[in-house]
């Protein structure tokens, strides 16, 4: 069983890469497909694939199919709070 700081690190580094921090600050605006993040991040749909499966590993984003299209969200407005706060600290630095 991992220690808190163990969960707590690999949390940090999950956020830590730009392309999830972007996914995540991007998933702050609502539910939206790999599609509509490909087109307002403007980057590859595998990339941004292989960082949405890292993210659901590290329990920050879910997803859920509604028809043909698979949709991300935020797990959970605990993830709102901790880019707030990400947010909050990066402007008082």
């Amino acid at each position: 069983m991992p220690t808190s700081s163990e969960r707590q690190l690999t949390l940090l580094r999950c956020v830590a890469d730009e392309t999830r921090f972007e996914i995540l600050l991007t998933l702050r605006g609502g539910n939206l497909c790999v599609c509509d993040i490909v087109r307002a991040l403007k980057m590859e749909q595998s990339l941004i694939s292989h960082h949405l499966q890292s993210l659901r590993k590290c329990g920050l984003v879910t997803s859920a199919r509604e028809g043909r299209k698979i949709k991300y969200k935020l797990a959970g407005p605990h993830i709102v709070e901790l880019l707030e706060k990400v947010e909050e600290v990066s402007n008082k630095l």
